[in-house]
């Protein structure tokens, strides 16, 4: 009896310190708080045995009880969530348990305090919003819930005294078949909605009734990532960065089969040589799914990894594939095709863009690529006046065509030419987005974010073509040239030829010809690349999210998608993902005034000039 009080004492005193603690009960249980939080998660293990998928979710709660229902001290519980509601103001007590057979819902939610009505509907909303096939039902009682059989935790007088809440989770074991095996997928499926949830649920919770302010308290920090968390992340950028997708399907010889392409009048299909593979496919997805993503409790991060393996994977069976048909359908899988909406809308601007209106205009001053590269470093250094550890190289290169921001760095095709007014454009374009999130994300504790989260293409895309906008120099032409792209890329999946394509940008639209080539070649490279319709979706799509009114430098934070920022945002709440680190010319005070216009741009068609 004196070595459990001196537990409890310890444990008070930490909770009063706000000191972590790990507090293990021989042959019973044990207490986790990786951080004094106002909230407390509890699972009792019934005589039966403890169901994997709520000791699992347990587990990854940032506080949590796990015990037998042996445990002879469970007046502990009420003085541990009546210790913290002093600290806090308040504490949220949630209690998990296997539904009894005859529950007809996924999920019941059980409440008996009139003030924890607000934050079940909350949770219940979140639930059916992850994943819309799990049912929940709402359940209010008149006693503080808990599994059936079990002794009482709390009663409703010292709830309301203490200033706890209560609420009760039944889950039913949909992922247990009628033999009693385990469906593996199932069985995530519901730990991972029920983890997230939870995560929205205690932040709301900070937010509405305790004293702490919630947009600076952190659930979770930085140095809370596991090592199995580090080592995977790690791992996954070992294989992401033995290879260069978009170098090993860009032709190397471009400058030389344009010459070639005009010397046959335009009548015989290119030949187009690429790079030799440096890697082994096979061997690639091999490494990715030897990686152990299951094992991670974490159901944002297990998320992100596997949603990136599946990329790679992907990734992988295009590049064994290069040059053969197989390729074209890996690149719908990854980069997606082309709808009709955006198809009518592409038409749509080519036409009221009429090329007479916008020529390809001979500026008065071209710049060379060392001109161009000479640009793109002192931007560079006006960057570096921000962070002075950042810094990256620009290539001059004679095996690439255009320009190309791969892993940060800017490579330059040496036969490269552009005006003036357009390089400062660019600038932004490819040092201004593409380099600035590749450092953000590399700031971030996770690889994935300077890599690229899965189909980060499209907002990335969308960005970039907007902060050419933002400084003056998205032109007419250049409008044209990603609406036509949306055509060659719609063109080639219809199985029209290289040729094809070609005519009908030169014919129907009038594109300069070697303008033309250069947008098939970007269409057809590697056996059908459809990525290229992605520049004018995402900046249709950046521009309804700026009329929503959100925050473009959120965008800014590491190489993400739109429909990830649930989980940037919950990963910042926690402390793991940090504010953008730097802060690109395009949203800096001196573009504040045409930023301050974006509310007139109610779609793109406005952005013509």
């Amino acid at each position: 009896m004196m070595q459990e009080d001196k537990t409890i004492q310890q444990i008070m005193q930490a909770i009063k310190e706000k000191e972590p603690f790990h507090q293990q009960i021989p042959n019973v249980g044990k207490l986790v708080f990786n951080k004094i939080v106002p909230y407390l998660f509890i699972y009792r293990i019934p005589i039966m045995g403890k169901d994997r998928m709520l000791t699992e979710l347990a587990k990854s709660e940032t506080a949590s009880v796990i015990y037998k229902t042996d445990f002879t001290r469970e007046d502990w519980i009420g003085m541990i969530a009546e210790a913290l509601a002093k600290e806090f103001g308040s504490c949220l007590v949630i209690e998990v348990w296997n539904a009894p057979q005859d529950q007809v819902e996924d999920i019941s939610i059980q409440l008996s305090q009139k003030n924890a009505l607000q934050l079940a509907e909350y949770f219940a909303k979140n639930i059916v919003l992850e994943a819309p096939d799990i049912t929940v039902a709402l359940e209010k009682l008149s006693k503080v819930p808990k599994p059936e059989g079990y002794s009482d935790l709390f009663t409703l007088k010292k709830l309301q005294e203490k200033q706890i809440m209560s609420l009760g989770i039944s889950v039913k074991q949909r992922y247990i078949d009628r033999q009693g095996h385990t469906l593996p997928i199932l069985l995530r499926h519901f730990r991972e909605t029920l983890g997230k949830s939870l995560s929205r649920l205690f932040f709301e919770f900070l937010r509405i009734h305790t004293t702490v302010k919630a947009t600076e308290f952190k659930l979770q920090t930085h140095e809370e990532l596991s090592k199995f968390v580090l080592e995977i992340d790690k791992k996954l950028a070992q294989e992401s960065q033995r290879f260069d997708f978009l170098l090993l399907v860009t032709p190397i010889n471009a400058h030389e089969a344009w010459l070639q392409f005009k010397k046959d009048k335009f009548y015989r299909t290119p030949k187009f040589i690429y790079r030799p593979m440096p890697i082994d496919p096979d061997l690639v997805k091999r490494n990715l799914y030897n990686l152990r993503i299951e094992d991670l409790y974490d159901p944002t991060i297990a998320y992100l990894f596997r949603d990136k393996r599946t990329e790679l994977d992907a990734m992988m069976s295009m590049l064994s594939d290069r040059g053969k048909e197989d390729f074209m359908h890996g690149s719908l899988q990854i980069f997606g095709a082309v709808s009709d909406k955006l198809l009518n809308t592409a038409k749509a601007l080519l036409t009221v863009i009429d090329s007479g209106d916008s020529p390809n205009i001979k500026e008065d001053k071209k710049l060379d690529a060392h001109g161009f590269a000479k640009m793109a470093r002192e931007e560079i250094q006006y960057l570096q006046a921000q962070r002075p550890d950042f810094n990256t190289t620009v290539r001059v290169r004679d095996d690439i065509s255009g320009v190309m921001v791969n892993r940060g760095i800017l490579n330059i095709s040496k036969e490269y030419q552009i005006g003036i007014e357009r390089a400062k454009a660019l600038i932004q374009h490819e040092v201004g987005t593409h380099i600035v999130t590749y450092f953000n994300g590399k700031t971030q504790p996770l690889s994935l974010f300077s890599l690229g989260v899965p189909g980060y293409e499209q907002l990335q895309e969308g960005l970039a073509v907007f902060a050419e906008y933002l400084v003056g120099g998205l032109s007419n032409d250049r409008l044209r040239t990603i609406s036509g792209r949306v055509l060659a890329v719609r063109y080639m999946l219809m199985g029209h030829s290289f040729i094809d394509t070609f005519s009908m940008l030169t014919e129907e639209y009038h594109f300069a010809q070697q303008t033309a080539f250069q947008m098939t070649m970007r269409v057809y490279r590697g056996g059908g690349l459809t990525k290229d319709a992605l520049y004018l979706q995402g900046l249709i799509e950046l521009i309804q999210y700026l009329k929503d009114g959100k925050d473009i430098r959120l965008l800014t934070v590491g190489k993400i998608r739109e429909d990830y920022l649930p989980i940037v945002k919950d990963l910042m709440q926690r402390g793991v993902l940090q504010p953008p680190a730097l802060i690109p010319r395009y949203l800096s005070k001196e573009n504040m005034e045409r930023f301050k216009a974006l509310n007139k741009i109610s779609n793109v068609f406005k952005l013509i000039n």
